[in-house]
C-alpha cells in the first residue's frame, strides 16, 4: 500500500493510499507521533515530544512527501517540523481500539490425536544451533507446549536451558527450584503424591506465569502420568455451542487464593479473558485454588452451570495429551493456553523447573518473527 495523494483540512491531514483507502491524522496526532530525532529517541525509541505541558500551534505551513517516498514531512507555522514514516502511517491507516491481539499461528486441539506434528526438539538444538529458539518457540506458539529430549538430567542444565529463553520469574517458589513428592507440611498440592486436576497456574497473582517448565530428575513410582489440555479449544467449543455460559465466564471475576507461612496472595481474573473481538487471549482456571465468593443466587446458579461445563470438558480424557514425565526430558508449555494435571502416584519422584513471564515470551516471538 502506498500513498496516491495527500490534501490538508483544517483538522486533518489526508492520505489516499493507491488501494482506495483514504485515512484521515489529525494535526495534533501527527504532532504527537513524530519521528524526528528530537522527538522519537533513536535508541531507546521513547517519545520525546510532549504536546500537553504547553500550548502549542497546529498550524500547518507545508507537508511534503519525501523524494523516496518513504516519509511523509509537516512544516509548521511555527517554524517547526514533523516528520512520520510511510510505514507508521500505513500501520496506523485504519482508526481501531488498541486491544491485545489473540496469538498467532495457534493450532487448536481437541484430542491427543490433533497434534500431527509432536511438538520435539533435542537439547543441543535448542542450546546450540542458531535456529534452535525459534524452533522452540514455535512449537509452544502452534500447539502450547514443547518437549526437550536427550537433555542432562540435572537441575543446573536445566535451569541454564531456562535462562537461555529469558530471565527467570521469581515467584513465591523461588525462580528456580528441585522439589519432590516427600515434602513434610507441603503448601502446595504439587508437594505430594495426590491427584492435580486439570488448572493453570497462579490464579491467585494478578498476572498469572506465561510458561511454566518442569524437569523429572529422579523416578521410582508408579502413576504420576501428566496431562496437557487445550483450553482454546474448549474455550472456542464453549463460544460456539454455549455461547450463553461462555459470556458468563468472561464476564465474573473468579477469586482464587494461595495461604501460606506468612503469604495470604488473592486476585480476580474471568476464567476466558478476551479482547474487544472476543478473541481468546488468555484461560484461567483452577479449581483447587478457588476463593468462596457469593452472588445473587439466579447468577450463581448460572455461574455453576458454566465453570461446572467448563469443568466436565476439561476433565474428558480424550482431550489430554497424557505423557509420564522421566528424565532427560524436558517440559515447558504456555500456562496461559493450556491446563495441565497430575494423576496420582505411588513412590518418589524428584523434579525441577520454574516459570517465564507471559512478555518474555511474547517478546521472543515478536523477535523470531521481525
Amino acid at each position: 500500500m502506498t500513498i496516491k495523494s495527500i490534501n490538508k483540512t483544517q483538522k486533518s491531514l489526508v492520505i489516499h493510499w493507491n488501494n482506495r483507502l483514504s485515512s484521515n491524522y489529525l494535526w495534533q496526532w501527527l504532532k504527537d507521533h513524530s519521528e524526528r530525532e528530537e522527538h522519537l529517541h533513536p535508541a531507546t525509541l521513547q517519545r520525546q515530544i510532549d504536546i500537553f505541558s504547553h500550548s502549542i500551534d497546529y498550524a500547518v505551513d507545508d507537508v511534503s512527501i519525501d523524494k523516496n517516498n518513504d516519509q511523509v514531512c509537516i512544516h509548521w507555522m511555527d517554524k517547526t517540523r514533523s516528520d512520520l514514516s510511510v510505514d507508521l502511517l500505513r500501520l496506523m491507516a485504519e482508526p481501531a481500539a488498541p486491544q491485545p491481539k489473540s496469538p498467532k499461528s495457534v493450532k487448536l486441539w481437541h484430542s491427543a490425536d490433533d497434534i500431527t506434528n509432536l511438538p520435539t526438539m533435542n537439547y543441543d538444538s535448542l542450546m546450540d544451533e542458531e535456529d534452535g529458539i525459534n524452533t522452540w518457540l514455535g512449537h509452544i506458539q502452534r500447539v502450547g507446549f514443547v518437549l526437550l529430549e536427550n537433555s542432562p538430567v540435572d537441575a543446573k542444565a536445566t535451569e541454564e536451558m531456562m535462562k537461555k529463553i529469558s530471565y527467570l520469574r521469581n515467584s513465591i517458589f523461588g525462580d528456580f527450584s528441585v522439589w519432590d513428592n516427600q515434602v513434610s507440611n507441603p503448601d502446595d498440592t504439587a508437594y505430594t503424591s495426590l491427584e492435580i486436576e486439570p488448572h493453570t497456574d497462579g490464579t491467585y497473582v494478578h498476572d498469572a506465569p506465561g510458561l511454566q517448565t518442569l524437569h523429572c530428575l529422579e523416578r521410582n513410582a508408579t502413576g504420576g502420568d501428566n496431562q496437557l489440555i487445550d483450553a482454546f479449544a474448549i474455550a472456542n467449543e464453549m463460544q460456539n455451542k454455549h455461547p450463553t455460559e461462555f459470556e458468563i465466564l468472561s464476564r465474573i471475576s473468579v477469586p482464587a487464593r494461595y495461604i501460606g507461612d506468612n503469604v495470604h496472595l488473592k486476585a480476580h481474573r474471568p476464567v476466558f479473558r478476551t479482547n474487544l473481538a472476543k478473541e481468546i487471549l488468555q484461560v484461567s482456571f483452577n479449581n483447587h485454588d478457588r476463593a468462596p465468593f457469593r452472588l445473587e443466587d439466579d447468577e450463581m446458579e448460572c455461574f455453576y452451570k458454566a465453570y461446572g461445563i467448563f469443568h466436565h470438558l476439561a476433565n474428558q480424557k480424550q482431550r489430554q495429551f497424557q505423557l509420564r514425565l522421566e528424565p532427560g526430558t524436558i517440559l515447558t508449555y504456555d500456562n496461559w493456553r493450556l491446563l495441565h494435571g497430575r494423576a496420582a502416584l505411588t513412590g518418589y519422584r524428584k523434579l525441577c523447573g520454574g516459570y517465564h513471564n507471559r512478555e518474555d515470551f511474547e517478546s521472543r516471538l515478536r523477535e523470531a518473527n521481525h
